[in-house]
């Protein structure tokens, strides 16, 4: 946990992203928490290990992914400040879920949410979260030329066992089709889009966020970096290929929070509206 020194703006959650860890957010959260949040970065179940080719992940679950969220946010609800979340990648879909499930969050960012991989059908995507057990239990190398060899975060694991996907597409699945409903308005809710991300399919996120969360946002918008840029799905982690600066990416997560720039120094073209329609 980032604690601020005096006045708290609010407690932010930041889930990190699929195979990646807390690390991956380090640089952003002490920023953050100099701007006067409260900031929290919880390690997902199974993720963060000191063995990064491990397979735990084919033990996860989704019921252990809503109690790990349950645990976070009682946890930041406990300070009495507001609470806001977001994520990346899965930890957006963590996120929403949050957002979703408990009526102290009043914010939430989606950045690259995970509801489908790039080159799945929404059909086989729906297919897989019904029948799981079809899924192939392969080893999914995220570069498979250079394998254990990939650059990056030194935290991050090189690939996963496939079936360790599907609890957040579940979550994700479950938040589409309204078997779990947004319980309460949000003050708040954007997307962030980054058109180099090659990762997710931006279609479905972007569909994903304004189907579930725009009708029970006060303010609801999308952040688009500037393709010049060429940022790809990890821009968080400063270790990545194709990341930002901290101070870029502070600036956009802050005008997704509808509390700075809305132009985020020029990162996000066309800037964001406030208040943005929903």
């Amino acid at each position: 946990m980032y604690e601020p020194h005096g006045e708290i703006v609010a407690t932010l959650v930041i889930w990190h992203g699929f195979t990646n860890a807390p690390s991956q957010f380090t640089a952003v959260a002490e920023q953050l928490r100099d701007r006067g949040f409260r900031v929290l970065v919880p390690r997902m179940p199974f993720h963060g290990e000191s063995d990064v080719l491990n397979r735990d992940m084919l033990r996860l679950t989704p019921a252990m992914l809503i109690n790990h969220l349950h645990v976070v946010v009682d946890i930041a609800a406990g300070f009495g400040a507001p609470v806001w979340v977001l994520g990346l990648s899965a930890g957006a879909t963590m996120a929403g879920w949050a957002a979703a499930a408990r009526p102290e969050v009043g914010r939430l960012v989606l950045a690259a949410p995970l509801v489908a991989p790039v080159g799945f059908p929404m059909w086989l995507v729906r297919l897989f979260a019904k029948f799981p057990r079809i899924v192939p239990r392969i080893y999914w190398w995220w570069d498979p030329r250079v394998k254990a060899g990939i650059k990056g975060s030194p935290y991050a694991y090189p690939g996963f066992p496939l079936p360790g996907i599907m609890p957040f597409l579940h979550l994700s699945e479950w938040l589409y089709d309204s078997t779990m409903r947004v319980g309460h308005d949000l003050d708040r809710a954007v997307l962030i889009t980054n058109p180099s991300d090659f990762a997710i399919r931006k279609d479905a996120a972007r569909a994903f966020a304004s189907e579930v969360f725009a009708p029970r946002a006060t303010s609801f918008g999308e952040a688009v970096v500037d393709p010049e840029r060429k940022w790809m799905h990890d821009f968080v982690d400063p270790r990545s290929d194709g990341s930002g600066t901290t101070d870029q990416v502070v600036a956009v997560l802050l005008a997704a929070l509808g509390l700075d720039d809305p132009s985020a120094d020029g990162v996000l073209v066309p800037p964001l509206v406030d208040p943005l329609p929903a």
